[in-house]
């Protein structure tokens, strides 16, 4: 992969969450892209969400295209100078059709599945599932779970969404296959349904292995920073605590996430140089 980014050693890097943290819709973000760059700096966006996704949000809010974009929790590093993948963890396809029939043998709703290869999602085509998405043109259609396996060559990430009961169960039979998973309200694809969802990926896929492994390619001289708001994002807050850099939680982060990282941060009080915020 060093080979492959051609990126000298930038002075500090930035990864930001996406969903609830990096508002596309600030006009201010493109002014602060440009600073970042200008101080040498580097913003990698680090999120739950396809590459082929954040990629598009960004063209159409006409901001400054980051180098690196890190997708599907981890799973997928994308370089949008060389317009190629630098690392893409797929799913044994064996697992996931096992991950798939429990799915629907259990809650009977093939279109609450929806598949990514890091750059498109793959959903049953279903009225409530277009209507989620409209004209997001990172989405493929399919008319079953059959024929989404079928336009595939490999998948990254699966996500289910139902009950919280109904996920909490899915979670439990994904850890037994040796899966990573992550849970959270969602509302997908419709908000009446009041859904969850869940995210499963490999095991060792989470955003502060990612996170580490771009750090130590890249060596940034001042180091870096991790923001985000979600459960999904505790794996690279504890890899930046334990790196001793500085982390960001949004305000409106559930409080579940916020004590956890302050637990964490007095679990390590021998790093006087740590500082929370």
């Amino acid at each position: 992969m060093n080979e492959a980014l051609q990126i000298k050693s930038p002075s500090f890097i930035i990864f930001p969450d996406k969903d609830g943290t990096l508002n596309l819709e600030d006009k201010k973000l493109n002014p602060v892209f440009t600073l970042i760059s200008i101080m040498n700096g580097m913003v990698i966006p680090i999120t739950g969400r396809t590459v082929g996704d954040i990629h598009e949000n960004l063209k159409e809010n006409n901001l400054r295209i980051p180098e690196i974009l890190i997708g599907d929790n981890g799973a997928n590093i994308y370089s949008t100078k060389k317009k190629q993948f630098l690392m893409k963890k797929s799913l044994d396809p064996q697992k996931v059709r096992q991950v798939i029939t429990n799915f629907i043998e259990t809650a009977r709703n093939p279109q609450m599945i929806r598949l990514t290869d890091g750059e498109f999602i793959y959903a049953v085509n279903h009225p409530d599932v277009h209507e989620y998405y409209r004209k997001n043109p990172t989405v493929k259609y399919g008319e079953d779970v059959t024929n989404l396996l079928e336009m595939m060559s490999e998948i990254t990430k699966i996500t289910l969404a139902g009950s919280k009961i109904e996920m909490e169960n899915m979670a439990n039979y994904v850890k037994d296959l040796n899966f990573w998973s992550d849970m959270g309200a969602t509302k997908f694809p419709n908000a009446s349904y009041e859904h969850y969802r869940l995210d499963v990926a490999d095991k060792n896929i989470n955003k502060g292995n990612a996170v580490k492994l771009m750090v130590s390619i890249l060596q940034p001289t001042f180091g870096y920073m991790c923001i985000g708001n979600g459960e999904n994002d505790i794996p690279m807050f504890k890899q930046a605590i334990d790196d001793n850099m500085m982390i960001g939680i949004m305000e409106d982060s559930p409080q579940a996430v916020k004590d956890e990282m302050k637990a964490y941060v007095a679990s390590k009080k021998k790093r006087q140089n740590y500082h929370y915020s």
